[in-house]
């Protein structure tokens, strides 16, 4: 069937349909005197099909003519509807007698559809119906469908007559206008009734969206606009990874196999991976050849009518091949109520988004939606990334969660540059945590962080393990043996000023990522399931990776378990039960912190793939800080065109360190976060002063942070905080481990 044959067919059905209506719109006489008529078939009226399609018919001069005798009426009338009947049962069928065969119209029923269409599309058929004493103001009405449908000569005729002759219109039901019935429950016609006005007498207008799909033009109806969007298929659509091609083949082969005329088909797609289900939705619905719209449950304005929603959604599955993907993930319970009015009435291919499958539907299947496997990820990029030596395929598909189409997008937009491709896969995924967490911008780097070497080491693993595991897990096959814990996560315990964001901020950027913070005490809530839900959004805003999750106070949630005495006890370890199991399904880096190890549950710590103690500093790590906290000079010299000189002392930003003593200014015992404030409000002081930063600012702005925090100042360890200016700074090489270069420090007294 081309289209040009539908068209044809269409402009026959409606060449048939206004002949039939001038045979019957015919006034009774008033005062002896009836408008003159003519045959409906005669040369006098041109085809007006045109003016359903825009196009404008030729000029029709005006004729007048002896009224014909009734049975002259009648016979046009009946040879009027028997071309009518023939036209609506043409092949191909046109739009119209499809749009009655889907919405189940009778043909009494099709008769006032016709009535209504016409009288939308034609102003001759409108001038005809403003004649007939029936109609509202113009309008037609069931009373004028009623009346039209009248054939005495037909009803008296005996059965062998009735044979032999065609009724001039389909034969009226008074039930045709029920709610129950097709013209009312698809809302194919409104019914405009002013007050103490009678059904039967009130104006029917056919709506606006039957009468543009019946012309040839088809849409969604704009009243679903606000709430429904069309999703229009695009390359991230159409490119599937072999394993996620076999989950399709099994879900298509499932629906093939269902058996004809079910009302509706409810795919339930639970999960938290909403782009994925996309994905599967638009692949499938593609399929069997449907158009995918999306209806977000939550996005639903409040006041809405539901009941006309769904009806003019089902409408749309009969005008139309489309399928609905609803977007239920949110757990409150006005989106659950909407969800359970929405899911009674809904037909067609339903898809329905949501966290853990609805057990009270009548589901048809339940299909597990995935992204590519981390080795097909890998096999992707190094087949886009032809040209990148290196391990940029390995790392990006161990960090980045991304299904065929994105990849191709990055590699549109970059090429095959592997560090342009990592870093617009982090630009991709931050704006999914904007809102949820703070994200912390810093430059700092794990040579910066001073602990022990023990420690240290344990951070370098970290580091190594993010970077590596797709090999330890897809190709040397750990994976197949672990069923959790692949997941990469990390206690940093300690006082507060060790360092712990401070590592986290270095493993973060030696990893290329960003760093989000989530203050725990803040997610935890009073409320019953609220901390789960907090918590929720979080990592399905981080799941495709990109990030590296710090969760700030970790005993706000990981104390020590009681015994369940209540409902609350049971829910707090459910909620504790809940992070550890999303931190080890996590693609990315987890990394909590504490204050307080003591005061965790030994059983979580256990579940943890790192526990990095993060001690006070002693005197050769407060002297290595001391020696990182001013900011070099990375000037290039400009004798030589280096940064420094060739076994050279350091040189510094800020004026006067190189005359400090920094075996002297170790001493004290101070945090790493203490020292850093103490440099940085000495050099405040400095410049208000004479510019160089001396022994004693440091001594003084020292004495102010002790203060903060409490601790006593005490003199003896501050002794040797003296700055020496007649005597010249000397270079002298430090005693700790690790320091290669000389540093020009000042000796003390």
């Amino acid at each position: 069937m081309t289209t040009t044959d539908l068209r044809d067919t269409d402009d026959r059905l409606m060449d048939a349909t206004m002949t039939w209506l001038r045979a019957v719109l015919v006034p009774p006489r008033q005062h002896g005197h009836a408008p003159a008529a003519v045959d409906p078939e005669s040369p006098a009226y041109a085809p007006t099909s045109g003016r359903l399609w825009g196009r404008r018919p030729p000029p029709r001069p005006e004729l007048v003519v002896p009224d014909p005798e009734p049975e002259d009426r009648r016979g046009a009338a009946r040879r009027a509807r028997r071309r009518l009947e023939e036209a609506l049962a043409a092949q191909p069928r046109p739009r119209f007698t499809r749009l009655c065969d889907a919405l189940g119209l009778r043909p009494f029923e099709q008769d006032v559809a016709l009535l209504c269409l016409a009288h939308a599309v034609s102003t001759e058929i409108a001038a005809l119906c403003r004649a007939m004493p029936e109609s509202a103001a113009g309008a037609p009405t069931f009373a004028l469908s009623l009346s039209l449908a009248m054939d005495d000569e037909f009803d008296a005729a005996s059965p062998e007559r009735r044979a032999e002759m065609t009724r001039i219109a389909a034969v009226p039901e008074w039930a045709a206008l029920g709610p129950d019935r097709p013209l009312r429950s698809w809302r194919l016609v409104d019914i405009i009734q002013g007050p103490a006005q009678a059904l039967v007498s009130s104006a029917l207008r056919m709506d606006e969206r039957i009468v543009d799909h019946v012309r040839g033009r088809d849409y969604v109806d704009d009243r679903l606009a606000p709430v429904l969007d069309a999703l229009h298929a695009d390359r991230r659509d159409t490119v599937v990874s072999p394993a996620q091609r076999s989950r399709l083949d099994l879900a298509l082969d499932h629906l093939r196999r269902l058996p004809p005329g079910s009302d509706r088909l409810l795919v339930q797609m639970p999960g938290g991976d909403s782009a994925t289900k996309r994905l599967f939705a638009h692949r499938i619905a593609g399929a069997v050849g449907l158009d995918l719209c999306r209806l977000p449950v939550a996005q639903i304005p409040p006041g809405v009518d539901l009941a006309v929603l769904v009806d003019l959604w089902n409408r749309e599955t009969r005008l139309q091949g489309v399928a609905l993907l609803v977007e239920a993930d949110s757990a409150t319970e006005e989106a659950t109520r909407v969800l359970g009015r929405l899911l009674t009435r809904l037909v067609g291919l339903v898809f329905l988004d949501v966290r853990e499958p609805l057990s009270q539907q009548d589901t048809t299947f339940v299909l597990d939606v995935s992204r590519p496997r981390a080795a097909e990820q890998r096999s992707m990029w190094e087949e886009v990334l032809a040209g990148t030596p290196g391990e940029w395929p390995e790392r990006l598909a161990g960090q980045f969660d991304l299904n065929a189409g994105e990849i191709a997008d990055v590699a549109d937009e970059v090429g095959d540059d592997g560090a342009g491709a990592w870093d617009t896969c982090r630009l991709r995924v931050r704006p999914r945590l904007e809102g949820l967490a703070q994200r912390i911008v810093t430059e700092t780097r794990l040579a910066d962080v001073k602990l022990p070497e023990r420690e240290q080491r344990l951070l370098e693993q970290v580091r190594d393990q993010a970077r590596h595991r797709v090999r330890v897990y897809d190709e040397y096959g750990f994976r197949s043996r672990l069923s959790r814990g692949l997941g990469i996560t990390a206690l940093l315990a300690g006082e507060s000023g060790t360092g712990k964001t401070m590592a986290a901020e270095a493993l973060a950027n030696e990893l290329r990522l960003d760093l989000y913070r989530i203050d725990l005490a803040s997610v935890v809530s009073k409320y019953i399931g609220e901390t789960e839900k907090n918590l929720r959004q979080v990592f399905d805003a981080a799941e495709q990776g990109g990030s590296v999750l710090l969760f700030d106070e970790a005993d706000a949630i990981f104390g020590k378990r009681s015994e369940v005495q209540d409902s609350h006890d049971r829910y707090a370890n459910i909620e504790v039960s809940y992070l550890l199991q999303r931190m080890e399904a996590y693609r990315g880096l987890a990394i909590l912190t504490t204050n307080m190890k003591a005061a965790l549950d030994p059983a979580f710590l256990r579940r943890l793939r790192f526990v990095i103690a993060f001690p006070f500093p002693g005197p050769v790590e407060r002297e290595r800080i001391w020696r990182a906290v001013f900011p070099e000079d990375t000037t290039p010299d400009p004798e030589t065109g280096q940064v420094g000189t060739a076994g050279g002392p350091r040189r510094w930003q800020v004026p006067g360190v190189d005359r400090l003593d920094m075996v002297a200014l170790a001493r004290p015992g101070m945090t790493g976060g203490q020292i850093r404030n103490v440099a940085l409000n000495a050099t405040f002081l400095a410049v208000a002063r004479d510019g160089a930063v001396t022994m004693e600012l440091l001594e003084e702005a020292a004495r102010q942070e002790l203060r903060k925090s409490g601790r006593p100042f005490v003199a003896a360890d501050f002794a040797g905080w003296v700055t020496r200016p007649d005597r010249p700074a000397d270079a002298h090489r430090t005693e700790l481990d690790g320091v290669r270069e000389p540093v020009l420090v000042g000796r003390p007294s």
